[in-house]
C-alpha cells in the first residue's frame, strides 16, 4: 500500500491542509470566486449548475425504499453526458482573460448543455474521475471513495496548470475551501433528495456517513491565526449559537451543523460520538488535523474496498509492479497421459487391500451381507420383483 499514488494523494491532501492553515487564506461563502483562477472558477459555476439538475430529475416514489432513489440514474446519466463540455470549459478558461465571473458563466453554460465539449482525448483521461466523484449509479450509494474520485480529479486538474502556472499558498486556499464548499452542496442535495446508501460506513463508530476530507480541512481552516476567539477551542461545535453563526464561513462547522440538521432530535453525543469525542478530548484544532489525516490514511486510502475503484490514466499512472505473476490455465489434468505414454498405462488407483494385478485381471467382488454365504450371491431385487 506504499504505492507511488498513494503517496502522492497524501502529499496532495496534506499541501491543501496547510494551504487552508495559511493566515493569508480566506473563505466568504458571499463572495466564493474570490482568490479562484479562471478554471476554478468555471469548476465552481458547473458545481452549481449541477444542483439545479436534482430539481430537473425529482426523486420518484420517494415513500417505496429506504435507501436509493432510481432517479439519481438519470441525474448521473446527465454528468456522464455533460463531463467533457465540463472539463473543456475548465480548459478553455485556462488558457483565457476571462474574469472569476466571467468563467463562472461559463463553467455554467456547459454544465447546462449550451457549451459544446472539444474531440480532446486527453478531456476522456480527465473526465473519468468526475464520473465517479457524485456516486454509483448503479449501487445507489456514496461514500469517502467517491469523494476520494472528486480529489484525484482536482490533482490532474493541478497537473495540467487549471491551478496557475505556479500556484500561491492563498490561491490553492481559496480553492480548496470555495470548491469543497460548492461539492458539498451538490453532494449533500444528492444525498438527501435521492436517499443514497452510505458506501462503508461505520454508522455511530464512524466520522461521517459520506465524508472525511472536509473535516480535515476544517480543522486546518480553524488553526489559522487571529480567529474568532470563540472558535479556538473545538469544543465550541457544541455551542448551537456557533453554528448557526460560522457554519457558512467554516468547513468543519459547517459539517456539524449539517450532521445535527440530518439527524434531528437526537443527542450529539448519542449520533456522533466520535466528534464528540473529539471536541471533548482534543486540546486543540491541531491535533485534530493531524488526527484526521492519519483517519483519513487509515480508513480510506489503505482500504482496499476503496482503492480497487480508482481509475489509472496518464495523469495518473499506475507505476507499480504486479506482486504476482500472472496465472495460466493448466496445460495438462487428471485425463492427460504420462509424459512419453498413452492413456492405457495411467496406473489404476485402488485401494490399499487390492489384491496387485493387472487391471484387466481385476474383478470387482459382489458386495454382500456378513451372514450370506458365497453361494447365495446373486443380484439385489426389490422384495416384490418377480423371479425370471
Amino acid at each position: 500500500m506504499a504505492s507511488d499514488r498513494k503517496k502522492e494523494i497524501l502529499n496532495f491532501v496534506e499541501a491543501l491542509g496547510k494551504s487552508c492553515a495559511s493566515d493569508a487564506s480566506s473563505f466568504d461563502p458571499k463572495a466564493p470566486l474570490v482568490g479562484l483562477t479562471p478554471s476554478m472558477a468555471s469548476l465552481h459555476g458547473s458545481l452549481r449548475q449541477m444542483i439545479t439538475w436534482v430539481d430537473d430529475f425529482p426523486p420518484t416514489n420517494a415513500s417505496t425504499a429506504r435507501f436509493g432513489n432510481p432517479a439519481f440514474r438519470t441525474w448521473h446519466q446527465r454528468l456522464l453526458d455533460r463531463s467533457n463540455a465540463i472539463i473543456t470549459a475548465c480548459l478553455l478558461a485556462r488558457d483565457s482573460d476571462l474574469t472569476p465571473e466571467e468563467a463562472s458563466q461559463k463553467g455554467w453554460d456547459a454544465a447546462s448543455g449550451i457549451l459544446e465539449a472539444e474531440d480532446d482525448p486527453a478531456i476522456q483521461q480527465v473526465s473519468c474521475y468526475l464520473h465517479d466523484a457524485f456516486g454509483h449509479a448503479v449501487r445507489l450509494d456514496y461514500g469517502t471513495g467517491h469523494e476520494s474520485s472528486f480529489l484525484v480529479f482536482l490533482l490532474v486538474l493541478s497537473k495540467v496548470k487549471c491551478f496557475g502556472e505556479t500556484t500561491q499558498l492563498e490561491t490553492l486556499g481559496a480553492i480548496t475551501l470555495s470548491i469543497f464548499d460548492q461539492y458539498l452542496q451538490v453532494t449533500r442535495r444528492l444525498q438527501t433528495d435521492y436517499r443514497l446508501e452510505p458506501a462503508g460506513s461505520h454508522g455511530v463508530w464512524g466520522l461521517d456517513d459520506y465524508h472525511c476530507l472536509p473535516f480535515y480541512f476544517g480543522a486546518c481552516q480553524l488553526q489559522v491565526i487571529g480567529i474568532d476567539s470563540q472558535l479556538t477551542s473545538p469544543n465550541c461545535i457544541n455551542d448551537e449559537a456557533i453554528l448557526k453563526e460560522f457554519g457558512d464561513s467554516f468547513l468543519y462547522i459547517s459539517c456539524i451543523r449539517y450532521i445535527r440538521k440530518l439527524k434531528k432530535g437526537v443527542p450529539f453525543f448519542e449520533s456522533s460520538p466520535m466528534l464528540y469525542d473529539i471536541s471533548q478530548t482534543m486540546p486543540s484544532w491541531d491535533k485534530v488535523g493531524r488526527g484526521m489525516i492519519r483517519l483519513y490514511q487509515g480508513e480510506v486510502l489503505d482500504k482496499l474496498q476503496v482503492v480497487q475503484h480508482f481509475v489509472f490514466s496518464k495523469y495518473f499512472p499506475a507505476t507499480w509492479k504486479p506482486s504476482q505473476n500472472e496465472r495460466t490455465a493448466p496445460t495438462e489434468n487428471f485425463r492427460s497421459p504420462t509424459p512419453g505414454g498413452n492413456p492405457a498405462e495411467i496406473p489404476v488407483t485402488r485401494a490399499p487391500w487390492a489384491t496387485s494385478g493387472s487391471p484387466s485381471s481385476l474383478s470387482t467382488p459382489p458386495t454382500r451381507a456378513p451372514w450370506t454365504n458365497d453361494s447365495d450371491v446373486g443380484p439385489t431385487t426389490a422384495p416384490w420383483a418377480k423371479q425370471t
